[in-house]
Parts: C-alpha cells; structure tokens; sequence
C-alpha cells in the first residue's frame, strides 16, 4: 500500500488527536495516582492521628484510675486516723480493747513524746509533700502464755491501730515468778519498742 501526501495530512490529524488523547490521559491517570497518594497520606494521618487521640485517652483513664486510687488511701488513713494530730486517747482505747478481746493478764506501755522521724525509721527522711511524717516510740511489756500472744498483739495493733505500727526490736524472755503462783502466770515476758507514726499537715 502506497501513502500520499494527502494521506500523510489525514494521518498528521489523527495523530495529533491521538496525541492529545493520550496527554489528556495522561494527566488524567497523573490526577488519579495523585488523588490517591493525597486519600492514603490523610488515611495515614487520620489513623496516626486517632492512634494518638486513643493513647492520650488510655493514659487520661489510667491517671483518672491512679487519682481515685490515692484518694481513695488518703481518705482510708485520714478516717483511720493516721493524718492529722495524733490520737493518743484513741491509742489508748485501742490498746485497752486488744488487751480485753486477747484476755491478756496485763498490757504495759509508756509513750515517748513525738518527733519527726529520724533515718533510722525512714531513710529518706520525714518530708513527705505537704505532710511530715511523725513518730512516737512505745515501750510496751507484756507477758506471754507463748509467742503467739505476742503475734497477735502486734497484727491487731497494725491492722486497727490510728497509726502506722513499725517494730523497731523485741526481746522475749522466760518469765521469772513466784512459785505459788505458777498456774496464774505467764510463761514469757515480752519487751518491744514500737513507732507509732502519723502524717502531719505542713502550714
């Protein structure tokens, strides 16, 4: 087959409309892939973006839990009487009944003026935020029927004790009496020092 020059005219047109058809297919599949590159980065965004807002949730719930938590304590000591002034009657009282509920024949104690706590007690000190810790030593003695007597006192004592019990030493010993009155009396004699300590409000 044979082109004229005529023929090469025809030609010349198609091709420059099949140019501009494939240009403006071009660009258009460009728009397209570029469209989509925009759609996936603002997916990438939104979900980077709602990964982060999820965190910052999770962590607000977390603290939330952690703020009810230490709260929840710090009311639990306050109505327990551990912050605030000491409550020596109170430590009476509760002495006097552990000494009952035990039928303890005697419950000795003699209570040391209070003071901050020294590093022997806490390392770090008594400064505790707004607070200070306070401690007054007891020097209890008590006779025993058997170590356990002891055990108990001193479980009662930090379970319903309006302070934070710390044993600071114990010594049994066997008790010394009079013969006649062996079946009344204890077989051990207990003598501990304890710390009673309070949280104290700074002004």
């Amino acid at each position: 087959m044979k082109f004229e020059r005529t023929d090469l005219k025809h030609l010349q047109n198609s091709l420059i409309l099949l140019a501009l058809g494939l240009l403006v297919a071009g660009g258009a599949l460009w728009g397209a892939q570029h469209i989509k590159q925009n759609a996936e980065q603002g997916w990438r965004n939104a979900t980077a973006t709602e990964r982060d807002i999820d965190n910052k949730l999770s962590r607000a719930r977390s603290e939330e839990q952690q703020l009810r938590a230490m709260i929840g304590r710090f009311q639990a000591l306050k109505e327990r009487g551990i912050i605030g002034a000491e409550q020596r009657l109170d430590w009476v009282e509760t002495l006097a009944r552990i000494k009952s509920e035990r039928r303890l024949a005697r419950l000795d104690y003699e209570f040391a003026p209070q003071r901050p706590v020294d590093a022997g007690i806490l390392p770090g000190g008594p400064a505790a935020g707004s607070f200070q810790l306070m401690s007054s030593t007891m020097h209890l003695t008590l006779p025993l029927l058997h170590e356990g007597d002891l055990l108990g006192v001193l479980d009662d004592l930090r379970k319903v004790a309006p302070a934070l019990i710390q044993v600071r030493a114990c010594r049994i010993e066997r008790a010394t009496h009079n013969p006649a009155e062996r079946s009344a009396s204890a077989n051990l004699t207990a003598e501990c020092s304890l710390e009673w300590i309070t949280l104290k409000e700074v002004k």
